[in-house]
């Protein structure tokens, strides 16, 4: 079930441009920038739709309550790598299942001790290659040397990696088979890069569906059965 946890629609007018070309390229759900009236909704041609929030507080205080609003209505919560103390808090929160880089942050790296902490709260590194692929020449160079210090580093410290295409038109979008072959750009082997466009983003999906279930009371407690009102003799 491959999915592409980054999709930047302009508009919910052009969302039928993305999901032909989704349908195209093999890719069966997206987490599109628009907003939507459930975290899960499936269009009229088939596709998966997650709901995707982006933190973008400034200071831990802020970011803490945008989490708390934001947490229950969206699959998918994520946290541009930005200042130290802020990518530790968000790494440290198990609410927040990504730690993001692409084209709005190119200059950041994850920091080792970051890694360390998202391996232990089970937040993803999630790499935008729309970056990669939107860039040239020296510049473009500059970009894969940066996201391939940050790919190493999420690896060496247990880390998982999500690849995403961050795509604001259809034609950046990529099939996936083709996002695994961007994860070799980027210095991963194979079982790794189909981890990172295969199974992670559906770990991540299929964990925060639970969460957002009715049936869900906490980790590990979940309502199985109801009981009902039996009648007296």
């Amino acid at each position: 079930m491959p999915i592409d946890l980054n999709v930047r629609i302009p508009g919910s007018e052009r969302l039928g441009e993305f999901e032909d070309m989704a349908g195209r390229l093999g890719i069966t759900g997206i987490a599109p920038s628009i907003n939507l009236d459930e975290p899960v909704v499936v269009s009229r041609k088939g596709l998966v739709l997650y709901a995707r929030a982006v933190l973008d507080g400034k200071r831990i205080h802020s970011l803490k309550k945008e989490l708390g609003n934001l947490r229950r209505r969206a699959v998918i919560v994520a946290f541009p790598l930005a200042g130290v103390e802020t990518s530790n808090w968000a790494a440290e929160d198990r609410r927040v299942d990504l730690l993001t880089l692409g084209e709005d942050n190119i200059g950041s790296t994850l920091k080792e001790s970051t890694a360390h902490m998202a391996e232990h709260s089970g937040t993803a590194l999630e790499i935008q290659f729309t970056a990669i692929l939107q860039s040239a020449g020296l510049n473009r160079s500059r970009v894969l040397k940066g996201f391939r210090e940050s790919t190493r580093i999420a690896l060496d410290a247990g880390m998982k990696i999500v690849l995403s295409s961050g795509a604001s038109h259809p034609i950046n979008m990529r099939s996936p088979m083709a996002m695994t072959y961007i994860g070799f750009m980027l210095g991963m082997n194979r079982v790794d890069s189909r981890e990172a466009v295969f199974n992670t983003p559906q770990r991540i999906v299929e964990r925060n569906e639970r969460k957002l279930s009715s049936e869900f009371v906490g980790p590990g407690v979940e309502i199985v059965k109801r009981g009902g009102n039996r009648e007296k003799d």
